[in-house]
């Protein structure tokens, strides 16, 4: 079981562009890293993720000893 998750990628350069060229550019080019510690324990083996139209979609499904369990309750 996982409780901690790593995204790691490199930026590549605008090439021929000029900086003036551009409104907003949030990241330089180059490599990057970021982990982010998790509140409850994932299961590995389900984890998904998905890159389109420049968004990443990570999914992190939480591990069955981290779901919280139901009890039924008998009402008299």
């Amino acid at each position: 079981m996982y409780n901690r998750v790593t995204l790691s990628g490199e930026k590549a350069g605008v090439g021929d562009i000029k900086p003036e060229a551009f409104h907003r550019n949030e990241r330089a080019s180059g490599k990057f890293v970021q982990s982010i510690d998790l509140p409850v324990e994932i299961d590995g083996a389900r984890i998904q993720a998905e890159y389109k139209n420049g968004i990443l979609v990570v999914t992190l499904p939480k591990a069955e000893k981290a779901k919280p369990k139901q009890i039924s309750v008998k009402v008299a």
